[in-house]
């Protein structure tokens, strides 16, 4: 109970202290009351107050007379917790968003080098992430084609890229092939194909 009582009495001193300290600020008023409830007698009902019992009295009076309309921007300890909280689990969200992204972009990388031959040791969840950013590529090369006005003809169409890119090299000239085999495709394979003689340099999307 000494213990209890001596750490109360160093707490409520500390907590006064740093209520002296936000007084300072222009324009706070500040006040403490504190009840311990684990003492007996009339030396329960005679809190720790502090700067005065009066000034709290008239803190407490000015803020009951304070408009409804004041406190809706107000929250509580727990709802300013919960808020953080919620604030927290999005980053968290979209940190794993991004890490995604980037572990697709690395496996990417590696397929179309050749180190992942038959995609062995790929799991399910690194093969869909794969494939959106596959397809996300695909779309964006599409469409930087079209910009560019590559026409029906405009290219001959290379042979897939086999021997580095693998599966992967396959995957890319084929989401390129049109009806008669001519068209885009040509340009498409080609820098499938550039992308995997150099593949030593980086990936061809490092600076995405």
């Amino acid at each position: 109970m000494a213990t209890r009582r001596a750490t109360y009495e160093r707490r409520c001193q500390s907590l006064m202290k740093k209520a002296s300290e936000l007084a300072a600020l222009p324009g706070a008023e500040v006040c403490v009351v504190v009840y311990d409830s684990e003492d007996a007698g009339a030396a329960a009902a005679q809190p720790e107050v502090w700067p005065s019992a009066e000034e709290a009295a008239r803190l407490f009076r000015k803020l009951k007379a304070m408009p409804e309309g004041r406190f809706k921007k107000t929250m509580s300890q727990l709802q300013f917790l919960q808020n953080r909280v919620s604030k927290v689990r999005e980053q968290v969200k979209k940190s794993a968003v991004v890490n995604g992204e980037l572990e697709s972009s690395a496996l990417l990388h590696e397929c179309v080098a050749g180190r992942r031959p038959g995609l062995v040791g790929v799991t399910e969840k690194e093969l869909a992430g794969l494939m959106d950013l596959v397809e996300a590529k695909m779309s964006k090369v599409r469409a930087r084609l079209q910009q560019l006005g590559v026409g029906e003809g405009a290219h001959p169409r290379a042979a897939p890229p086999m021997e580095n890119g693998g599966e992967l090299g396959a995957v890319f000239c084929s989401a390129f092939e049109g009806g008669d085999g001519a068209g885009p495709s040509g340009s498409g394979c080609e820098a499938i194909e550039a992308s995997n003689q150099g593949c030593d340099l980086g990936s061809p999307w490092a600076q995405e």
